[in-house]
């Protein structure tokens, strides 16, 4: 056995073996309040891989809290090699002033990689990329969709990283979906950091879902033991698909939403996967079509639409009834069912 050595991550100092919880003090806000990023650190005996585990950067994926928390809560740190930093709630101005996710009303994962003396959101991505991120070997952040927008659980990544791409099949969901980093500052601070990256999504903004959560603890728990960070070999009980396109389809008129399919549900391009109705029982109904052939992976659950308002989310395979089969047999595994 290696022997860990000491980390020092905010200026305290981690001996091997122990588990320490500190807070990152954050730019002040008006009422001079301080505002402090709360960080779990469980610093393994044995030397190995150090993994970073973090959640609510928009402010309301409350299924990501719950199991950063869950899973520090149940890792020892006589059982972990290597290191594992959680960071349950990576915007806490967000969290607190939610639905504002930050006073500039700026996205924080694009204030990424950060400045020292830039604006709020820049001068929180740089304390986080500086004191956390940097000592990371491996990231993984956990999200859920929108507002009133249920997504199938899934893994994100980019799939010109060969290690990212293994260790999203060691997640276990049933899809896993490429990104373009350049598109999003978080992901191209990972990538210029080399640091493979994994986003895990599953559920919908400020709503506890148990399933995503609990497939949640599961996959982050799996790519730790394929990092052999964790005894007991990792699950294999499904090949994943992978996905390239993904395609919200838009709402063309304002109305009450009427879903016809699920998440997890094949469709064809043409077939009808809602209808939309005047609420006050005056227009016609409007039938809504699918404009590709895939798998549903997002629905939005508020009826009340407006036009131009995100409402289902298709994403298309190279072969669908392949794509079909795995996630049948990933939904069977499941305690609720996507799909019945």
């Amino acid at each position: 056995m290696t022997k860990n050595t000491r980390l020092q991550i905010c200026d305290a100092i981690i001996h091997p073996g122990e588990i320490a919880n500190l807070a990152l003090p954050l730019p002040e806000i008006y009422s001079c309040a301080p505002l402090r990023m709360p960080i779990k650190i469980i610093h393994g005996k044995e030397k190995g891989p150090c993994i970073l585990i973090f959640s609510v950067i928009k402010g309301n994926e409350l299924n990501g809290l719950e199991i950063t928390n869950r899973l520090l809560q149940s890792f020892k740190a006589e059982e972990v090699r290597g290191t594992v930093i959680g960071v349950p709630v990576l915007n806490v101005y967000g969290l607190t002033h939610f639905p504002a996710a930050l006073p500039t009303g700026r996205a924080l994962e694009n204030c990424f990689p950060g400045n020292e003396l830039g604006s709020f959101g820049e001068r929180i991505a740089h304390l986080f990329v500086s004191q956390i991120l940097k000592k990371a070997d491996y990231c993984i952040e956990l999200q859920t969709g929108g507002i009133n927008h249920n997504i199938l659980p899934q893994v994100y990544c980019n799939f010109d990283n060969t290690r990212a791409k293994q260790l999203a099949k060691a997640f276990q969901t049933p899809v896993i979906t490429n990104v373009e980093v350049a598109k999003n500052a978080l992901r191209q601070t990972t990538e210029d950091l080399q640091i493979p990256f994994l986003v895990y999504q599953g559920g919908e903004a400020v709503r506890f879902d148990e399933n995503a959560i609990n497939l949640g603890v599961e996959g982050v728990t799996n790519v730790m033991r394929t990092l052999d960070m964790l005894p007991k070999q990792p699950t294999k009980a499904i090949s994943p698909i992978f996905s390239k396109d993904e395609e919200w389809i838009l709402s063309q008129k304002g109305g009450v939403l009427h879903p016809t399919v699920v998440l997890g549900q094949t469709i064809k391009q043409g077939e009808v996967v809602g209808v939309l109705t005047d609420p006050f029982g005056v227009d016609l109904d409007e039938m809504i079509k699918a404009p590709q052939d895939g798998v549903v992976v997002g629905i939005n659950t508020t009826p009340l639409v407006y036009e131009g308002l995100p409402i289902l989310k298709i994403t298309s395979f190279l072969d669908d009834e392949k794509a079909e089969n795995v996630i049948e047999k990933w939904d069977k595994q499941q305690p609720d069912s996507y799909i019945s």
